[in-house]
């Protein structure tokens, strides 16, 4: 593993549109998006957390997008006061507005990683390529992508929402 190649992740300031798809099918950790980010889904309580389903994109090819719901983000500081509180409700779309981070899914109590930390480790790594490997693998078994949320609200139309956001990010991502 070459990692003096790997420039480390700028943190991105702005709550840039990404989909649930983007955050929970990387496999790389080290390309997961550093920042904020805005995402949207459909609201679901799973084994007492909450969690943020994926919203099907009906406007793309079949064969670019996954059903709705066939995979979710855990949502790191949502309670049931909260979820009142802001008038969202199990089953409802919202826009989550919030930080990526990587969460310890056996560990529960443990920090939260960034992708700059996960860079930063495997970085301190760079003399020991086997450690590297073996950190990764370690992390991909224990830490999954999650939110840690800092605003939610109900939408209408998700799917006419995300379309918009995703051709105005198209437009400007060159």
């Amino acid at each position: 593993m070459n990692q003096e190649a790997v420039v480390p992740p700028e943190y991105c300031h702005f709550f840039k549109t990404l989909l649930v798809e983007e955050l929970e099918l990387e496999t790389d950790l080290q390309k997961l998006h550093y920042g904020q980010c805005a995402v949207i889904g459909r609201l679901v309580l799973e084994s007492k957390f909450y969690r943020l389903e994926n919203v099907r994109v009906k406007s793309l090819p079949e064969n670019l997008s996954l059903p709705e719901g066939t995979i979710s983000l855990l949502l790191l500081g949502l309670t049931r006061e909260k979820a009142v509180e802001q008038s969202v409700s199990i089953g409802s779309y919202c826009i989550v507005r919030g930080e990526v981070v990587l969460c310890n899914v056996v560990h529960a109590n443990s920090r939260t990683l960034t992708a700059r930390g996960v860079h930063e480790k495997v970085s301190s790594l760079s003399h020991d390529p086997a450690a590297q490997k073996e950190f990764l693998s370690w992390l991909r078994l224990t830490h999954k992508p999650a939110i840690d949320l800092w605003f939610i609200q109900s939408i209408d139309r998700p799917e006419d929402l995300l379309c918009r956001r995703l051709e105005i990010r198209g437009l400007t991502v060159r």
